[in-house]
C-alpha cells in the first residue's frame, strides 16, 4: 500500500462513521470460499462504527436442497410463482442459512439478531399467472431495525415476509434490500454477488453509473447476455437511487477484501450507481490551493508543468477548475483568458497518477473548452513539452510555428522560461 492510498482511505473513515449500510449477500457468496474474508470486512466496518443491516439471498441453497430432495422448484429466487412444495423447501433452506450466518458472525464476536421486519401480502396474479406463496412488500418495520442498531446489534433479515394472518411468503432478496434501504434512509446499499458486475462497458465507464445512465444501460442489458442476477440488481439499484438512497454498489464477493476495496477508494473495484454528485468539476476555492500544489509537484519535477507558487494561483484562482471525486480533489486545470486578443490559454491540466486512465483529464479539458466558448473567444492555445501529440490527436489542436499568434505578454513569458514548449492552437 502506498502512503497516498492510506491517505485516501483515512478520508473515508469520518465519512462512514455512524452511517447505515444495507449489505445484501447472494446465497452463492455465502456458500463460497471467500465468505470468511467478507465477514472479516464486515468486522472492520463495524469497528469503524458503521451500522450494518445484513440481508441474504438463498437461491443457491434452495436449488441445492431441491436437487438433493428431488423437488422440482416452481421458481428459485422469488421473482415468479412459489408453489407449496417450493415454499416448504425454501423455508428449510433459508432457516438453515440464517443459522449458519449467525454462527459465523458470532465467532467474530459480532452480536446479531434475526429480524422479522417485513410485512407483505401475496403478490396475487401477475400477467395472468397466480404467484402463489410469493409475496409483495407492504411495509418494513424500520423502527425495529433502528432499535437493534442503537443496541449495537447487527440485524439479519431473511428473504421472508409475513402477512396479517401470519402466513410466510417468499421475497426476492434484491427487492427486500432496496425496500429496507429506502425505509432506513440508508447511506449505501451494497450488493455482494458471485460474479463481476459486467455490463459490457469499458472499465472507465463501468465504475460509476448515474441512475439516468443506468436506465439506458438497463434497456441495453435486456438485449445483451447479462445474467438475470445482474439485471435484477441494476434495476433495483436504479429504483433505490430514485427513492432516496444516494449510492448503490455492486461488487464481486469472490474478490479479496471486496467490500473494503470498493468502499475505501475513489474508483472502487465494482460498479456504483449514484444519485448525488459523486463526481464533479467545480471552480477551485482557496482551501483547494495547498492540495493543488501538492498534487502538481510531481509534474513540475518531471517538467510537464511550469512551477507555480501559492500567491500566483490565488491571484488567478477564478481561472482554475478542479475535478472532485467523492469529495477528494484528483485533478486540476486552468483556462487563462486574454480578452484583448480574443483568445484563451488552456493550462495546467493534471490528474493524480493513481487516477489516470479514468477519462478525468478529458473531462477537465472539455469543461475548460466549454468555458472558453462561453466567453466568446475565437481561439484556444496551449504550450506543451510532452503531451502535444495527445492534444493534436484527441482534441484537434494544430501545431503553429508563427509565435506572432500568441498573445504578446504570454509570448514574453514563453521566451523567458526557456522550456521551448510547442505552441498549439485550436479555433473555437
Amino acid at each position: 500500500m502506498k502512503f497516498g492510498d492510506l491517505r485516501g482511505i483515512l478520508q473515508y473513515v469520518p465519512q462512514f462513521r455512524g452511517r447505515t449500510f444495507v449489505i445484501a449477500l447472494d446465497g452463492a457468496v455465502v456458500a463460497g470460499e471467500n465468505f470468511s474474508n467478507i465477514l472479516l470486512n464486515l468486522a472492520v466496518l463495524r469497528s469503524l462504527n458503521v451500522k450494518i443491516v445484513l440481508i441474504y439471498g438463498a437461491a443457491y441453497q434452495i436449488a441445492s436442497l431441491a436437487d438433493k430432495r428431488g423437488v422440482e422448484l416452481s421458481n428459485p429466487d422469488a421473482t415468479g410463482p412459489t408453489d407449496a412444495a417450493t415454499l416448504e423447501l425454501a423455508l428449510d433452506a433459508i432457516t438453515r442459512l440464517g443459522s449458519d450466518v449467525t454462527r459465523d458472525l458470532t465467532a467474530l464476536k459480532i452480536r446479531t439478531v434475526t429480524a422479522n421486519a417485513l410485512s407483505a401480502h401475496p403478490a396475487g396474479i401477475v400477467r395472468g399467472v397466480d404467484q402463489g406463496h410469493t409475496g409483495k412488500m407492504v411495509r418494513v418495520d424500520h423502527e425495529m431495525l433502528r432499535g437493534f442498531l442503537e443496541q449495537e446489534l447487527l440485524p439479519l433479515v431473511p428473504p421472508l415476509g409475513y402477512d396479517g394472518s401470519g402466513h410466510s411468503l417468499r421475497m426476492n432478496s434484491d427487492q427486500v434490500s432496496v425496500s429496507v434501504g429506502v425505509a432506513l434512509k440508508a447511506d449505501k446499499i451494497i450488493f455482494v454477488t458471485e460474479e463481476e458486475p459486467d455490463f459490457g462497458l469499458d472499465l472507465q465507464s463501468a465504475r460509476q453509473i448515474s441512475a439516468d445512465q443506468g436506465d439506458v444501460l438497463l434497456k441495453k442489458a435486456e438485449n445483451d447476455q447479462v445474467s438475470p442476477g445482474l439485471h435484477s440488481k441494476l434495476k433495483q439499484a436504479i429504483r433505490a437511487c430514485r427513492e432516496g438512497v444516494s449510492r448503490v454498489h455492486l461488487v464481486n464477493g469472490n474478490r479479496d477484501d471486496a467490500l473494503l476495496a470498493e468502499l475505501f477508494s475513489n474508483e472502487g473495484i465494482g460498479t456504483m450507481v449514484f444519485a448525488d454528485d459523486y463526481r464533479q468539476i467545480r471552480p477551485a476555492t482557496p482551501s483547494d490551493v495547498d492540495e493543488m500544489l501538492l498534487m502538481m509537484r510531481r509534474a513540475v519535477e518531471d517538467e510537464q508543468l511550469v512551477e507555480r507558487d501559492k500567491g500566483e494561483i490565488l491571484e488567478r484562482l477564478q481561472d482554475y477548475q478542479v475535478m472532485e471525486i467523492d469529495g477528494n480533489v484528483v485533478g486540476v486545470g486552468a483556462m487563462h483568458p486574454y480578452p484583448e486578443e480574443n483568445a484563451a490559454e488552456l493550462a495546467c491540466i493534471y490528474v493524480k497518477g493513481d487516477h489516470e486512465g479514468q477519462g478525468y483529464g478529458r473531462e477537465l479539458i472539455e469543461n475548460l473548452e466549454e468555458r472558453a466558448k462561453s466567453l466568446g473567444v475565437s481561439s484556444l492555445f496551449m504550450l506543451s513539452t510532452q503531451t502535444a501529440e495527445y492534444f493534436t490527436a484527441k482534441f484537434s489542436y494544430l501545431e503553429c510555428s508563427d509565435l506572432g499568434q500568441m498573445p504578446e505578454r504570454r509570448r514574453k513569458k514563453w521566451e523567458q522560461n526557456g522550456r521551448n514548449a510547442r505552441f498549439l492552437v485550436k479555433r473555437v
